[in-house]
């Protein structure tokens, strides 16, 4: 009577398969491993039965993965596969370093370009692991940054509006959200009001404003 493999080792047969074909293609590219080496693993693996991956069980297969890690393999963890950290603080540095690349202050905004900035400011290794003087400390190195970039940001954003008036005037609801715009400078010198005021003359421009936007409390 032939034995069933249960669900779960189903489910995860045909990523194991292919992580066996990876590994065959990495060590064979590092000289570790040649064509009888690897159909002598599989064999090995399943108790002689098979030299085919896709012929074994989940059982062998796993057998056949820990040999061929034995024989160098490394599984290697997919790019931008950093887990992220849903906690305010965090979602609010997240936002900051996203509003940071909006307006041209971080090139790269991946999940690990800002945990290599989390630990170089507050020597964590992972933002889930900043909090209170620390997620504070992220938060206002941030905003600072931000100011070194914004009035400058503000300025381009106000001439391409000129230039879009110029060739096409712009609507009323448009021109609401510019003066919106002016009208948030006017509340004060700080990130928050440049910040609002750089969503403002974005809408006017009519460009998307993506992903979350962060402020000093919300």
């Amino acid at each position: 009577m032939t034995t069933k493999q249960k669900p779960s080792a189903d489910a995860g047969r045909a990523r194991l398969i292919k992580l066996v074909h990876v590994a065959r293609r990495d060590l064979e590219r590092a000289g570790t491993l040649d064509e009888p080496g690897y159909r002598d693993i599989l064999r090995a693996a399943s108790g002689g039965g098979h030299d085919s991956a896709a012929a074994m069980s989940y059982a062998d297969l796993k057998a056949a993965l820990e040999r061929l890690k034995r024989a160098g393999f490394k599984v290697r963890k997919p790019a931008g596969s950093r887990s992220m950290t849903v906690n305010p603080d965090a979602s609010k540095v997240r936002a900051l370093w996203l509003f940071l690349h909006a307006i041209g202050a971080v090139r790269d905004p991946s999940e690990q370009a800002l945990a290599a900035y989390v630990r170089r400011t507050v020597k964590v290794d992972d933002l889930r692991w900043a909090h209170g003087e620390d997620s504070t400390l992220l938060i206002e190195t941030l905003k600072m940054w931000a100011m070194r970039y914004l009035p400058a940001a503000l300025e381009a954003l106000r001439v391409d509006l000129v230039a879009a008036h110029k060739a096409q005037p712009l609507t009323e609801a448009q021109l609401e959200r510019a003066n919106a715009a002016q009208q948030c400078l006017l509340r004060g010198e700080g990130f928050d009001m440049h910040r609002d005021a750089w969503e403002a003359l974005m809408d006017a421009l009519q460009r998307p404003v993506a992903g979350e936007v962060a402020g000093s409390g919300r």
